[in-house]
């Protein structure tokens, strides 16, 4: 006889008993608890097919781990009674399973799911996050790139590499100084196609740099994804996916952190070694150029490898997540919030005095450009008219190189106010949507 109840309507307590609990999809990894963590609890982490990282309670993943296809409703229950030292039926396990796994893309087929086709959720759109990603670099190529550079992280490589950089840069600044600097820079302006061989470098470093993260993922003991571009703010940017680092401890998750900051170190001591040699001042202008990169990274007010380390060093996955409930928080006469009140005391006071650092430094940025942008888009107007008009030159005469540097330096004045015009409309359209999630809360059933 089958006992399947039809669609639609829920089955009894009794028919829930009986009938075998779904499996977990296919691919999900239960990865353990989450170490160096910040919360009072720690919570343990799942990784799904898709290589997104979840956050589960204790019992939760208690009741993932168990759920093999081939128990009842009724063998879990006793089973997760076991381990969790209370007792819980068969109607909760399976009130668990389609209302938090399933939703949370985990099992493959169960009460409220249309089988294994159902649709695992998306990703939320995260403040500031990097758009429109393209992997280039399959998983398995990522992996032989990360096995070739990995031992540069063993410690006495490190402490050579760390050391050479230092002494090269010290050298570097006592017998370069400002004058090899202002040499190098009227050296590009006379020969501008100079300025193609820096981008070009700082490309094969930008690599370089995503090499280093995943190296120290590997090391570590994790398996780093794949390797691409996409759009952070407005500026191409190449990305690395190290996510299952998660499984590390904190050191190892510093590690694959700071890996991309240690091989830019690593570029620019062969950079530099380069310049001693050959005096080439486009290589000058690279090292310029990639250090000051170097120090931008280490900014923690948008997604850079310097938040990612504050991040790791709290122990909270994502801390712009945290910014709403810490300024409702922060609100005269209000308890806080419960995404608060679950973090360790110390990890709270170092998010909230991030929240509070890094919402005036947005706010200048945005204000300034309000301020600014009436006074500055007409030169910017009679700026690209110029550029355009010497591209036209460089294109009739043939000069590729003059042509290329001309199409970069448009590029480069168009983009960062087309960058602060999206950052405006993405706000913009945020606070829209949060106006009418209110309104419709308040709204009269």
């Amino acid at each position: 006889m089958d006992t399947t109840p039809a669609p639609g309507n829920p089955p009894a307590d009794g028919e829930i008993a009986h009938l075998a609990a779904p499996p977990l999809v296919a691919g999900t990894e239960l990865i353990g608890r989450y170490q160096g963590s910040g919360y009072r609890e720690p919570p343990y982490l799942v990784r799904r097919p898709d290589d997104q990282i979840l956050q589960l309670t204790p019992l939760l993943y208690s009741l993932a781990s168990v759920l093999d296809g081939q128990r009842t409703y009724a063998q879990v229950a006793v089973e997760l009674s076991g381990r969790c030292g209370r007792d819980i039926t068969a109607d909760q396990v399976s009130y668990l399973v389609e209302n938090r796994l399933s939703q949370a893309g985990l099992v493959a087929d169960g009460p409220a799911a249309d089988g294994a086709r159902r649709a695992a959720p998306k990703a939320r759109d995260r403040l500031l996050a990097l758009k429109f990603r393209v992997a280039l670099v399959p998983e398995h190529v990522v992996a032989v790139i990360a096995r070739v550079f990995q031992p540069l992280f063993w410690p006495p490589v490190v402490v050579l590499g760390v050391a050479g950089f230092a002494l090269a840069d010290i050298w570097l600044a006592v017998h370069g100084g400002v004058e090899g600097v202002l040499a190098s820079a009227h050296a590009l302006i006379n020969r501008p196609e100079q300025i193609l061989l820096v981008l070009g470098l700082l490309v094969v470093a930008g690599v370089f740099h995503e090499c280093g993260h995943v190296a120290a993922c590997r090391y570590g003991g994790a398996r780093p994804g794949a390797m691409g571009v996409g759009i952070y703010l407005v500026w191409p940017a190449m990305y690395s996916t190290v996510t299952d680092s998660y499984r590390l401890d904190r050191a190892g998750r510093l590690r694959t952190d700071l890996g991309g900051i240690y091989f830019n170190a690593l570029a620019m001591l062969v950079m530099i070694v380069v310049y001693l040699r050959t005096g080439a001042p486009w290589l000058l202008a690279s090292v310029v150029a990639w250090q000051a990169t170097t120090v931008w990274q280490f900014l923690p007010s948008i997604r850079l490898d310097g938040y990612y380390i504050l991040s790791d060093l709290v122990g909270v996955p994502d801390l712009f997540d945290r910014m709403g409930p810490v300024l409702r928080s922060l609100l005269p006469g209000r308890e806080p919030h419960p995404r608060l009140r679950e973090l360790k005391p110390w990890a709270r006071r170092v998010i909230t005095a991030w929240v509070v650092l890094v919402i005036p430094c947005l706010a200048y940025w945005i204000i300034a450009f309000l301020i600014l942008a009436p006074h500055v888009l007409p030169g910017l107007g009679k700026a690209l008219v110029d550029h355009g008009r010497e591209l036209g030159e460089h294109v009739q005469d043939g000069a590729v190189a003059g042509a290329a540097v001309g199409v970069i330096r448009i590029l480069m004045l168009l983009l960062p106010w087309a960058g602060m015009a999206l950052i405006l409309c993405n706000l913009g359209a945020g606070f829209v949507r949060f106006l009418g999630r209110r309104r419709a809360r308040r709204a009269p059933d």
